[in-house]
C-alpha cells in the first residue's frame, strides 16, 4: 500500500472541515474561471458597443469575483492548515506511542537523533505536503479542466495552442519524478544521520573536551556537513532546472497564442476579447502548474518521509502481551531462570544455560567478570529482552504469560545511570503524592515534591540524584528490588547512607543486587558468581566463597589490592 495512502485515516476526525474547505477551494476556482470570460465580455460587448453602464457593471462584477475568490480561498486555506496540523498531531501521538512501547532491541538499532528526526522532521514534511499540495489538487484540476472547457466553447481556434503546452509539461513531470526522488531520499538519510551524530556528540561534549577529542568531533562533523552540502546541491538543482524549463514552455506557449491569435483577429476569425480570454486562461493555467512545480520538491520530501515513517511503524515490537496475558501472580516461592540462553549477537552468546533461583524474601548478590551477563539477567526478569532458549519464572509462571505492565510494576529497578527529567520531584517519582513523599522520607531525602529539577538533575548533588532513583523504585512498594550497580556512582558516605536505608527497605522484599564492587554485596544472604559463559560458577555467603578460594576470592583479593 502506498505509504501516503496509509495516512488517510488521520483525517477522519476532521472530515466535515476538510469537505467544507474543499468545497470552498472549488468555489474559488469557479470564480477564478469567470475573470478572463468577464474581460472578454467587457471588450467584445461593452467597449465595442460603447455601453459604459454595462462596462461599469462588468467591472463591478469582476471586482466582486476577485474579492469573492480571495475571501473563499483565504478561509479555505486556513481550514486546510488546521486540518493538516490536526492530522500531524495525531500522527506524532501515534509515533511516540509506538516508540515508547517498543522493546530495547529496537532502540539499540536506532539512535535517538534518528528517531527525533522521524517524529519531528518527517511529520513536518508531511504537513507541508497535505496543506500545500494534496488537499489543493482537486481545485487545481478543476481549474485546468474548466479553462479548457470554456476555451473549447468560446474560442475553439485557440484551444490547440493553449492545450499544446500540456504534453511538454507532462514530459517534464515524468523526468522530474524519475530523477528527483532518489536524491531527496538520500538527502533525508544524510539529515537523519547528522541529527543522530550531533545529538550524541553534544551529549558527551564534556568527555570529548576532557579527552582532547573535540578536534576529531569537528572533523567528523565537517565530513557529514560536506556530504549534506553536496546532497543538497544535487537534490535542489533538479527543481531549479525543472522550473526553468517550465517557464520556457510558458513563454513559448504565450508567444504561439499571441502570434496565431493575432493573425486570426486580423482575418476576422477571432475577436479581440476571445484572444485576451485565451491569454488570460493561459496565464491562469500556469498558476497550478507552477504551484505543482514548486511543490513537487515538497512532494518528494514528504514521500521520502512517508516511506521512512512507514518502515518505522512496520517495525513491530517483538516483546508484547499475549492474547491471554495474566496479572501478577504474586511471589511466594522464587524467581527462577531455568536453562536460559541469550545473545545480543548470534555470534557472541552471553548466557549459555544459566540456572538461577532467587527465593522469596532472599537478598542475592550477583557478581562476575565484565561481560558475564549480570545486567542481562535483570533485563530478562523485566522482559526488556527475551531469552533465546529457556524460561524465566515467577513461582511456576513463565513471565511471557504475564502482562508486561503488571510484571514491571512489581519489580523496582535502580540503575547505575541516573536518569532524571526536567520538572518536579513528583514528576520524576510518579505515583500518588503521599506514596512519593513516603519514599522520600524513608531515604531521608530533604526535597519537597514540588522541588524543581533541571535537565539531568544538574541542580542536585550526585548523591541526591542517586537517592531519587531509589525513591522512584520504591514509590509503588514493589515486592522485588533489582539493583544494577546502584551505588557505584556515589561517594562512600552516601553509599553507607543508602545501604542503611536499604537494610530497612529490603525487609520483606526479594532483592537482586548486581555489583562490581564486592563490598556492596558482602551482607547479602547469598552471592552468586557468574563465569565468562554466563553460568553460575560459585554460590554461597561471603565467608563461604572466601573460604572456597575460587573466582570470588580472586576478585576480592584483586579489589582489596587496588584499594590498598
Amino acid at each position: 500500500m502506498n505509504p501516503l495512502l496509509r495516512l488517510a485515516p488521520l483525517f477522519r476526525p476532521q472530515l466535515r472541515l476538510l469537505a467544507a474547505c474543499q468545497l470552498g477551494l472549488l468555489a474559488g476556482t469557479g470564480l477564478n474561471l469567470l475573470g478572463p470570460w468577464l474581460v472578454s465580455r467587457a471588450v467584445d460587448l461593452d467597449i465595442a458597443s460603447r455601453d459604459w453602464v454595462g462596462l461599469q457593471s462588468t467591472a463591478l462584477l469582476y471586482l466582486a469575483v476577485l474579492l469573492g475568490n480571495l475571501g473563499v480561498t483565504y478561509v479555505s486555506r486556513i481550514g486546510l492548515e488546521i486540518t493538516a496540523q490536526g492530522a500531524m498531531f495525531r500522527l506524532k501521538q501515534r509515533l511516540f506511542r509506538h516508540l515508547v512501547h517498543h522493546d530495547l532491541a529496537f532502540h539499540d538499532r536506532h539512535t535517538s537523533g534518528r528517531l527525533i528526526t522521524r517524529v519531528q522532521g518527517d511529520t513536518e514534511a508531511l504537513k507541508s505536503l497535505f496543506a500545500e499540495v494534496i488537499l489543493a489538487v482537486p481545485a487545481d484540476l478543476l481549474l485546468l479542466v474548466g479553462m479548457l472547457a470554456v476555451l473549447g466553447h468560446e474560442a475553439p481556434e485557440l484551444l490547440p495552442f493553449v492545450a499544446g503546452v500540456l504534453p511538454p509539461y507532462l514530459l517534464l513531470i515524468g523526468w522530474f519524478r524519475r530523477v528527483s526522488p532518489p536524491k531527496f531520499l538520500a538527502l533525508r538519510k544524510l539529515f537523519a544521520g547528522w541529527t543522530g551524530f550531533a545529538t550524541e556528540q553534544l551529549r558527551v561534549m564534556p568527555t570529548l573536551q576532557l579527552m582532547g577529542r573535540a578536534a576529531w568531533s569537528r572533523a567528523a562533523a565537517d565530513v557529514q556537513n560536506q556530504a549534506i552540502r553536496i546532497g543538497e546541491r544535487d537534490a535542489h538543482l533538479v527543481p531549479v532546472y525543472y522550473i526553468n524549463m517550465v517557464v520556457t514552455v510558458r513563454v513559448l506557449g504565450t508567444a504561439a497564442v499571441l502570434f496565431f491569435g493575432s493573425s486570426a483577429v486580423a482575418r476576422g476569425e477571432l475577436t479581440v476579447g476571445a484572444l485576451l480570454m485565451g491569454l488570460g486562461y493561459l496565464r491562469l493555467m500556469f498558476n497550478p502548474l507552477m504551484r505543482l512545480s514548486f511543490n513537487l520538491t515538497t512532494f518528494e520530501r514528504a514521500r521520502a518521509a512517508a516511506i521512512r515513517l512507514s518502515e518505522l511503524e512496520a517495525d513491530r515490537p517483538t516483546i508484547t502481551d499475549g492474547p491471554d496475558a495474566a496479572p501478577w501472580p504474586g511471589l511466594n516461592d522464587a524467581l527462577c531462570l531455568e536453562d536460559v540462553h541469550f545473545a545480543y549477537d548470534a555470534d557472541a552468546p552471553v548466557l549459555q544455560g544459566l540456572n538461577l533461583r532467587i527465593g522469596a524474601g532472599e537478598h542475592v548478590g550477583l557478581v562476575g567478570v565484565t561481560g558475564s551477563g549480570k545486567s542481562t539477567v535483570l533485563n530478562l526478569l523485566l522482559r526488556f529482552r527475551e531469552p533465546t532458549a529457556g524460561r524465566v519464572m515467577v513461582d511456576s509462571v513463565d513471565v511471557r504469560t504475564l502482562r508486561i505492565d503488571a510484571l514491571r510494576r512489581h519489580l523496582g529497578l535502580v540503575l547505575q545511570d541516573v536518569l532524571l527529567l526536567p520538572g518536579t520531584a513528583l514528576d520524576n517519582l510518579g505515583g500518588e503524592p503521599r506514596a512519593a513523599q513516603r519514599a522520600l522520607d524513608a531515604l531521608g531525602i530533604g526535597l519537597g515534591l514540588d522541588h524543581g529539577i533541571e535537565e539531568g538533575g544538574r541542580n542536585l548533588s550526585k548523591g541526591e540524584r542517586q537517592l531519587l532513583t531509589f525513591a522512584r523504585a520504591l514509590v509503588h512498594d514493589p515486592p522485588v528490588l533489582l539493583l544494577d550497580e546502584a551505588t557505584s556512582a556515589v561517594d562512600p558516605a552516601t553509599e553507607a547512607r543508602v545501604q542503611a536505608a536499604l537494610a530497612t527497605l529490603q525487609r520483606g522484599r526479594t532483592t537482586l543486587t548486581v555489583a562490581h564492587r564486592l563490598a556492596t554485596v558482602r551482607d547479602c544472604h547469598r552471592i552468586v558468581v557468574l563465569d565468562r559463559r554466563g553460568c553460575v560458577a560459585e554460590s554461597g555467603t561471603h565467608a563461604q566463597l572466601v573460604e572456597l578460594g575460587g573466582l570470588y576470592a580472586a576478585m576480592l583479593q584483586l579489589q582489596e589490592g587496588e584499594a590498598a
